[in-house]
């Protein structure tokens, strides 16, 4: 499928609406859930850069091949490895940085991997159902390729000039239909870099700037003396996925309560120790880490936007104790709860 294909079927999607201009795309993500946007800039006619932003647990993907479904709703997360035996059919060959965050991948295994800050990613696989991102925030880069005949024989010169070929791409990375993960070297990092610091820069001149970057990109990528060598992930079960993703609904669901390790462990039949290493790998923080950020968030939020005492704001997070509420919240925005108070509602004056 083309990518054009990709972006329109995208846009039909609950939450989801389309912006154009002369030189970008833009879908806008907009639900009860959170939102984000990601703006596609076509630099060659088989390759397409997008800048992803989003503050959602997910994005909603279209279906693209149904009918290899057999008809099933079946959800789908990330830059996937779909095994097809029916069709064969894919999508672009999709190349992912990500900047901060973390996205969620399944392969055609059955089990789950992470990408997180500094990580690439490639496959040919595209989303079914929607894109997973546990910390409810991703900032990335995005490659199409169109590996289409046609379209790469328009982009001929690249190879002839550069010695790009995208085509090799699939041999070097995803030769057996899976999904390659790896950091990156120095060289690419760099790059990378300069490319997410044109998302805003003014156009046309910041097009011919990512133009070249993304060619440069592609080349350290294809150079023979530094062969990838994908990096050894940590594996999750559906299942485990399944009971982390449900310990994170329990805790965040009044974060006055309390639960400890243990209580939660035993509604699953498991060990605490298992369920803090199942709720590590997907959420990247230690379940107590994770829970403390959410009650200072909250804190804030409430802080700001009500006219509750210090003490009522402690109690709605989960601190009996005023004076540990304080301490603990000075830690993390380095100011006191009333001084935070001050200081955001002069902000927003």
């Amino acid at each position: 499928m083309k990518t054009d294909n990709l972006i329109k079927k995208s846009a039909k999607m609950p939450g989801v609406s389309l912006s154009r201009t002369d030189n970008s795309i833009t879908l806008i993500l907009k639900t009860r859930e959170g939102n984000g946007s990601i703006t596609f800039f076509p630099l060659f006619s088989s390759l397409m850069l997008a800048y992803i932003s989003v503050s959602s647990p997910v994005w909603p993907a279209p279906c693209l091949y149904p009918s290899d479904l057999h008809g099933t709703e079946t959800e789908k997360s990330g830059k996937e490895n779909i095994s097809d035996g029916i069709s064969g059919r894919k999508g672009p060959l999709l190349l992912n940085y990500c900047v901060s965050g973390r996205c969620e991948i399944p392969l055609n295994t059955g089990s789950y991997v992470y990408v997180k800050d500094g990580d690439l990613s490639l496959t040919e696989r595209s989303a079914q159902g929607h894109y997973v991102y546990p910390g409810r925030n991703y900032q990335g880069l995005e490659f199409f390729i169109d590996t289409d005949s046609s379209e790469l024989s328009r982009c001929s010169w690249i190879e002839e000039e550069f010695g790009i070929d995208f085509r090799r791409f699939v041999g070097l990375y995803c030769s057996d239909g899976g999904t390659y993960i790896s950091g990156t070297s120095p060289e690419a990092e760099a790059v990378l870099h300069k490319l997410w610091e044109l998302r805003n820069a003014p156009l046309p001149h910041a097009l011919y700037q990512m133009k070249l970057y993304s060619l440069s990109l592609f080349s350290f990528l294809l150079n023979p003396q530094a062969p990838p060598v994908s990096r050894v992930c940590t594996f999750f079960t559906e299942a485990q996925v399944a009971i982390a993703k449900c310990t994170e609904k329990i805790i965040t669901a009044d974060l006055s309560g309390h639960h400890p390790a243990w209580e939660l462990a035993d509604k699953f039949g498991i060990s605490a120790t298992s369920l803090k290493n199942y709720f590590r790998g997907v959420y990247g923080q230690n379940l107590s880490v994770y829970l403390k950020g959410l009650r200072m968030k909250k804190a804030a939020d409430l802080l700001v936007s009500t006219t509750q005492s210090v003490s009522e704001v402690a109690e709605q997070v989960g601190y009996l104790n005023q004076s540990k509420f304080a301490a603990v919240f000075k830690k993390h925005f380095g100011m006191s709860p009333l001084e935070y108070r001050k200081t955001e509602r002069l902000r927003l004056l």
